[in-house]
């Protein structure tokens, strides 16, 4: 089925998930070319599919995409612009990995051992736990604490409600804690790590 530009961004607006499968059927192949063309690996083709079509719901969302031309030049243009500061933020990433500051060595002596020990035998119980939590939550957990991606990004990908989400996510939260607070309560928690 074909939607004309009107259509796509009513349906935008009123987060009609057929207009974002149309979106991701139409054009994902688009996007995912040229950023396998510009020096791009499959998975950051994969995720800027997620953040040019996030970029153009706000675009719509705001008014700044008005329907002067065509769409799928203005998807082009979303695409390449946000390639081109992805690739522009990677390389500011690689100089900033080898300043000197960052190579002085510290003497951690304050840090006590016993709280360092705890420290890590918690974060693995995170991320053991994080594995028995059911869906969506270890998805919505993955997604905004582990990828970093914005909890309006995570609500137009799994197609919820931002206020939802935020309910959503607090839940979550707390059954993950519960999960690491029993697990960490078995004697057998100490042995694996």
């Amino acid at each position: 089925m074909q939607y004309s530009a009107t259509q796509i961004k009513d349906g935008l607006i009123q987060k009609d998930p057929e207009i974002f499968r149309y979106l991701y059927r139409n054009y994902g192949s688009m996007i995912v070319g040229y950023v396998r063309k510009n020096n791009g690996s499959e998975l950051d083709a994969r995720e800027m599919v997620q953040t040019v079509l996030l970029e153009l719901w706000n675009a719509v969302r705001e008014g700044r995409y008005q329907e002067d031309g065509k769409l799928d030049r203005y998807i082009y243009m979303l695409t390449s612009n946000t390639w081109r500061d992805e690739l522009r933020r990677r390389k500011v990433r690689r100089s900033d990995e080898l300043h000197p500051e960052r190579l002085i060595l510290t003497d951690d002596s304050s840090l006590s051992v016993a709280a360092a020990i705890v420290k890590d035998q918690r974060i693995e119980a995170i991320h053991h736990c994080l594995q028995q939590l059911e869906s969506p939550c270890d998805d919505i957990i993955r997604l905004y604490h582990l990828q970093e991606v914005s909890l309006q990004a995570v609500a137009v990908q799994m197609n919820y409600d931002y206020n939802n989400l935020r309910k959503r996510i607090f839940d979550c939260r707390k059954k993950l804690k519960k999960l690491v607070d029993e697990f960490l309560k078995q004697p057998t928690a100490q042995s694996e790590f």
